[in-house]
C-alpha cells in the first residue's frame, strides 16, 4: 500500500511540474508577444510621423543628414551616422543665401544645381570622438522636389533625390526614429541677409590681389609671379584710381589691375585697348565682383592663394 501511495503521489508531482511549465511557457510567449507587438506599435507611429507631404525644415534638415551618411563611399563598414543616436542628441541648421555661404561652410567646388538659392548646413550639437567613423555634418539645397547634397569632393551632387524617396530609406532600413530623435532637438539659424564672406575678413591686399588677378587674367599673373615680377600697392595716388588697391608688374598701363573694396563689393578697373587701338588710346574699363564670388570660384585652395600672394613684392 506504501508503495502505491507512492507512487500516486510522484505522478501527481510530476502532473503539477508539466502543467507548472506548460504556463510558465505560455506566459514567456505571450510576455514576447506583447514585447514584440509593443515595438511594432512604436516603429509604426515612428513611420506614421515622418510623413514626405508634412516634413518640417528640422525633420528634412535630419533625414537629409541620414540619408547622406547611408549612401557615402564606406557606409556598408561603417555606420556614419551613429552619433545621432546619442542621448538628447540635436543640431544647428543654418539658411544661407547661396551668395554667402561663409567659407568652410558649404561647397568650395561649384557649380550649383540650376535654380538653387539658399543653402543649409546642418551639423549635431554631440559628436563621438571617432573621427572619420562618423560623418555629423553635411549641406545641401533644395530645388524643386529634389535635394542636392554633398558629395565627396567638397561640391554638391548633380543628381538629385526626392523626399519621399529619403523618407521610404529610412522607413526601409528602421531608422525613422534616429532621424526624429535628431529633429526634435534641432535649431534653425536663418542668416540670409544677416552675413557675407566679409565676415571672414582679415584677407590681406596681396590675397585680394591675388583673387581679383586669378579672376580677370590668371596665365599672365601666375607666369609674372613666378617670374618674381608681381608686384602690389596698397594706394594708387592717381587719377580715378588714386584710392586703389593694386597688382601690377610695373610696365605700361596695362600691367595694372586696379581694385577698391567696398564691404563685399569690389571694383576693377583695367587699361584693356582692343585689337587695333594704342595703349594711349585706350579707356579705362570698369566691372564688379564681390568677395563672395572670388572667394566661391577662386578660394579653392588656400595654400594655393597664399603662396602666390608670399610671393608679391611691395612696389616701391
Amino acid at each position: 500500500m506504501r508503495k502505491i501511495a507512492l507512487i500516486l503521489m510522484l505522478s501527481l508531482t510530476m502532473m503539477v511540474m508539466v502543467a507548472c511549465g506548460r504556463t510558465s511557457l505560455s506566459t514567456n510567449r505571450s510576455t514576447s508577444s506583447m514585447t514584440s507587438s509593443l515595438s511594432s506599435t512604436q516603429q509604426t507611429r515612428g513611420d506614421a510621423a515622418l510623413n514626405a507631404e508634412r516634413l518640417t525644415p528640422e525633420q528634412t534638415a535630419a533625414l537629409v543628414l541620414y540619408y547622406r551618411d547611408a549612401h557615402m563611399l564606406g557606409a556598408n563598414d561603417y555606420d556614419y551616422s551613429a552619433d545621432m543616436e546619442n542621448n538628447d542628441q540635436g543640431a544647428t541648421v543654418k539658411i544661407y543665401d547661396k551668395g554667402a555661404v561663409p567659407w568652410g561652410e558649404g561647397p568650395s567646388a561649384k557649380p550649383y544645381p540650376k535654380g538653387a538659392k539658399v543653402l543649409y548646413t546642418i551639423k549635431l550639437t554631440s559628436a563621438s570622438d571617432k573621427d572619420g567613423d562618423r560623418l555629423n555634418s553635411t549641406y545641401y539645397t533644395i530645388v524643386g522636389n529634389k535635394v542636392y547634397y554633398a558629395n565627396s569632393s567638397n561640391g554638391i551632387r548633380k543628381t538629385g533625390v526626392t523626399l519621399a524617396e529619403m523618407v521610404t530609406y529610412a522607413k526601409t532600413h528602421g531608422e525613422v526614429n534616429r532621424v526624429l530623435k535628431v529633429a526634435k532637438n534641432t535649431q534653425i539659424i536663418d542668416m540670409r541677409g544677416k552675413v557675407t564672406l566679409t565676415d571672414k575678413d582679415g584677407l590681406t591686399t596681396q590675397q585680394l590681389g591675388t583673387l581679383v588677378a586669378l579672376l580677370k587674367n590668371p596665365d599672365w599673373f601666375k607666369n609674372e609671379v613666378q617670374n618674381g615680377e608681381m608686384y602690389y600697392g596698397t594706394h594708387y595716388g592717381y587719377g580715378e584710381v588714386a584710392d586703389y588697391q593694386y597688382v601690377t608688374t610695373q610696365g605700361d598701363p596695362t600691367s595694372y589691375i586696379w581694385f577698391k573694396r567696398k564691404g563685399n563689393d569690389i571694383t576693377i578697373k583695367m587699361i584693356e585697348p582692343t585689337e587695333n587701338q594704342s595703349v594711349a588710346g585706350a579707356r579705362m574699363t570698369t566691372t564688379h565682383t564681390t568677395v563672395t564670388n572670388l572667394i566661391n570660384n577662386y578660394y579653392t585652395s588656400e595654400d594655393e592663394v597664399n603662396t602666390y600672394a608670399d610671393q608679391l613684392k611691395a612696389e616701391p
